[in-house]
């Protein structure tokens, strides 16, 4: 989230108006760790957003930055990968209790180091972004990738994002060929580790592209009851990230 490649919030405002978006979880984009104006718009407006940071690893200050996030207590989370992070940063994490943003690639996700690295820490939720991560196409039936990142949906501390189709589905939209993948993340997280990006800040993405994001979950997921999707669309993540439920 920044001034310099994507989108003000501010244009974000009219966007949460016209789709009924009550509140939101703002994330920093990939390759700019300076949080600086993602924080200014959680204080801004704290009944509105949620913030995940991003650290990066390598970052000989890496532990002490984020013990400087938890301890401002502005922003709620911090974006990581799932392979190549030291340990000093997962134990500062655990220390504050933050939300863990996981990045792939899909096989550190998966991998046993990582499995080791959220039965280690308790006090982090980890939040994996895009269903691990994972290129759909990438992964045929029997889906053995998958059912081995289902193994972390039976961990507590964890959760999924139903996001990036765009990016990582092997079929145009509605992505037809993310619905068993989807089913099978439903039954193994449940509906309350489980949330919705539309991803509006997406490069070259547009309002419409965000209002048919909407529309995947509301119109194209007929094995969600309405309850369910109150809750992958705002609810799981405003428990998850400390929000008023």
């Amino acid at each position: 989230m920044g001034l310099t490649k994507y989108r003000p919030v501010t244009d974000y405002l009219d966007t949460m108006k016209t789709h009924g978006i009550a509140r939101a979880v703002l994330v920093q984009y990939l390759g700019n760790p300076d949080n600086g104006y993602l924080e200014r718009c959680v204080l801004e407006r704290p009944d509105l957003f949620a913030g995940v940071a991003l650290v990066d690893p390598q970052d000989s200050r890496a532990p002490r930055l984020v013990d400087e996030i938890g301890e401002r207590g502005v922003l709620r989370g911090v974006r990581l990968p799932a392979g190549g992070t030291p340990s000093g940063v997962w134990r500062a994490m655990d220390t504050h209790r933050l939300v863990a943003s996981v990045t792939g690639p899909f096989a550190d996700v998966t991998g046993d180091a990582f499995l080791d690295i959220v039965d280690r820490h308790p006090g982090v939720h980890f939040r994996l972004e895009h269903l691990g991560w994972l290129k759909l196409a990438d992964d045929p039936p029997p889906y053995r990738g998958f059912r081995r990142f289902l193994r972390l949906a039976e961990r507590p501390n964890t959760s999924t994002s139903w996001s990036g189709f765009f990016l990582n589905a092997g079929t145009p939209y509605p992505y037809p060929d993310a619905e068993p993948y989807l089913r099978m993340s439903l039954a193994a997280f449940g509906v309350d580790r489980l949330m919705w990006s539309g991803d509006w800040n997406r490069a070259g993405g547009t309002d419409a592209d965000y209002a048919a994001a909407v529309e995947h979950v509301t119109g194209h997921m007929p094995f969600l009851s309405d309850e369910d999707r109150d809750r992958v669309l705002g609810r799981s993540a405003d428990t998850i990230f400390g929000g008023i439920s």
